[in-house]
């Protein structure tokens, strides 16, 4: 195989790609980016419109996908999503628009402040790599930074 691969579909690929680093055939520095490219397919970024004063609380713009259970990151807090509710806002009611606008995630452990955006993990897995994977990859390619 010659240069990078165009599509990494399975774990095994990653693996076949470490080994091409190792060998000096790629830069860890590309497949890094690759790793952290498929590692950001797990989530869905969530902006956030409000953090509630007890900040267990937070709004974000509509987000269908949302649901009760999902583990959710904003900056360094990391824990699961123990509410769903998809809201109107006034000013939406007030400019006409039907349907929900925002909705309300309730969190199990408090945000900072200055949040302003969330992600919710919609799959432990990407290409077949759970999270431990992803974490082994990486590790292995500091070696070759």
């Amino acid at each position: 195989m010659k240069g990078f691969p165009k599509v990494l579909k399975t774990k095994e690929d990653y693996y076949n790609c470490l080994a091409m680093v190792a060998s000096g055939e790629l830069a860890a520095a590309d497949l890094l980016a690759k790793i952290e490219s498929a590692e950001n397919q797990r989530y869905i970024e969530c902006g956030v419109a409000a953090v509630e004063e007890e900040k267990k609380a937070v709004t974000v713009y509509y987000c269908d996908e949302a649901a009760v259970g999902m583990k959710f990151v904003a900056g360094s807090v990391s824990g699961t999503v123990q509410g769903v509710t998809h809201i109107q806002t006034d000013e939406a009611a007030a400019a006409g628009e039907a349907g929900n606008d925002r909705t309300a995630l309730t969190l199990s452990k408090a945000v900072k402040a200055g949040c302003t955006v969330i992600a919710l993990e919609r799959t432990d897995t990407v290409a077949g790599m759970t999270t431990d994977d992803i974490a082994a990859l990486k590790g292995v390619l500091k070696q070759y930074e």
